[in-house]
């Protein structure tokens, strides 16, 4: 459970104590309004999965399941643990194998137990994706028609109001996003074009990163070309400080880039004389 909640304990235990003191067994915005929204739905949604509260209409209600009594104290101190922690945070590897059963996958049985810790980069998006409430956010340099698929169903899956797709015109990413902006569109995902004219060549990103609100985020090298990957892809999954400095260049990242619509699928300035580059 902690696990699960990692820095939302001190919320929950706030969530669990409403709960248990609601007359009704009633949760409604009013009753939550002292909460971040965010960390609320996620809590929210942790207790629905263990039985303890069931949605209605615009609130909450507690059951089937009866809440343990000693939750809030158990999250009390689970929340202390969290704020004691250093760098106010936590870091997972994440790893994309290739699809071959050779190299690493075989060696590194070899290099001790630390390896039953890594988390596929599935998983880690997935996670990502159902902890954004307010935004997701997808930064990837490289687009193919499969990870574009990939991409969408990760748009779906998450419940966020907003949703954002940042892509460079280099690679091929814009291109592909561009032949599908009305299916984009209809999903409600803000497609941007990080591809700034300079005057001397362009501005561009390197970065690929998923990022959940501002408390989540993967940065490391796997960019959306699902079945195309012959290489390792490394990365990370972190939260709590380093979540919130990774969205504060996100957001940034959001800013200047050039929104792509259905009537302006491409940018008002010319093509590089090379759109080759080494990734």
């Amino acid at each position: 459970m902690v696990e699960a909640l990692g820095p939302d304990c001190s919320t929950a235990a706030l969530v669990a104590r409403l709960l248990q003191s609601s007359p009704n067994g009633m949760l409604d915005a009013v009753r939550l309004e002292s909460a971040p929204a965010g960390a609320a739905l996620r809590v929210l949604t942790d207790f629905e999965r263990r039985g303890w509260v069931t949605a209605i209409g615009q609130g909450w209600t507690g059951g089937p399941e009866r809440m343990p009594g000693g939750i809030p104290g158990f999250l009390d101190g689970a929340a202390a643990m969290y704020s004691a922690l250093p760098h106010d945070g936590r870091a997972t590897t994440v790893v994309t194998f290739p699809a071959s059963t050779n190299g690493v996958v075989r060696a590194l049985p070899r290099t001790g137990f630390s390896y039953a810790g890594l988390v596929s980069s599935d998983e880690a998006f997935a996670r990502i994706a159902d902890a954004a409430v307010n935004t997701l956010t997808v930064l990837t340099p490289f687009l193919n028609k499969d990870g574009l698929d990939y991409v969408v169903t990760l748009f779906q899956r998450t419940r966020a109001v907003q949703k954002v797709l940042v892509v460079r015109r280099y690679g091929g990413a814009l291109a592909r996003a561009s032949e599908r902006i009305e299916e984009l569109a209809r999903l409600g995902v803000d497609v941007r074009n990080y591809t700034l004219p300079l005057p001397k060549g362009f501005e561009t990103f390197h970065a690929k990163v998923i990022l959940a609100d501002q408390d989540l985020a993967y940065v490391g090298s796997a960019n959306m070309t699902r079945y195309e990957r012959r290489s390792m892809e490394l990365g990370v999954l972190v939260d709590g400080k380093a979540a919130r400095v990774v969205a504060s260049v996100v957001r940034a990242v959001e800013i200047v880039a050039e929104r792509v619509s259905a009537d302006r699928r491409r940018p008002a300035f010319p093509a590089p004389a090379s759109s080759q580059e080494a990734r």
